[in-house]
């Protein structure tokens, strides 16, 4: 693993909460939760990513692994991936013996829906790959993702919004802005492939 993604990993492995946006603007804002936990079992910076509404946290409406991989200086790759049967790791953000059962194969690389990150003097700007078409399903309709993040220090903001494939027209997504997002807990990012190197 390069310092680069080490330093990235490191700083981005934790939970988040926009609480405090949820309660200035609750009409644009529900309270979410975020989690990073590295998976050590797997490849080097491979990492579980949840996203829960505050209401119901131990029921995951997104579950992702994301690999991290730098492909050229201060550029990094994240390939992301969806599960299988997402149901059967709803919990493993909070149960490292069911984060440990996640196995490779358990995976559906995400085509066209990788992020390139770049790192700034500002922190660690991503968004989806240059040229790639991340489609999503919403309302029975197909539409372009169009996602971006910034994370600096203990602060992760997002916005993820989607396009018609032909008009460009947004037809969802957060029409106040950035979802903004504060680190409440931080994990080592640690993988047992780095301790034997």
């Amino acid at each position: 693993m390069t310092p680069t993604e080490q330093n990235f990993l490191s700083l981005l492995c934790g939970e988040y909460s926009n609480q405090k946006q949820a309660l200035d603007n609750p009409p644009f804002f529900a309270h979410i939760f975020l989690r990073y936990r590295p998976l050590e079992h797997l490849q080097p910076g491979s990492i579980l990513l949840e996203q829960s509404y505050a209401v119901d946290p131990k029921n995951p409406y997104r579950l992702r692994m994301i690999r991290a991989e730098e492909q050229s200086p201060g550029i990094i790759k994240l390939w992301n991936h969806t599960f299988r049967e997402p149901s059967r790791f709803a919990k493993a953000t909070f149960d490292k013996e069911c984060r440990q059962t996640i196995q490779d194969s358990d995976l559906i690389c995400l085509d066209q829906c990788h992020y390139q990150v770049e790192h700034k003097s500002d922190g660690y700007h991503g968004s989806i790959e240059p040229g790639c078409q991340c489609m999503v399903t919403r309302n029975g309709q197909e539409t372009v993702l169009v996602s971006t993040f910034h994370l600096q220090e203990d602060s992760l903001k997002t916005l993820d919004r989607g396009h018609d494939p032909k008009t460009n027209e947004r037809l969802w997504g957060a029409i106040a802005g950035e979802f903004q997002f504060r680190r409440t807990k931080s994990w080592e990012a640690k993988w047992e492939q780095d301790i034997h190197s």
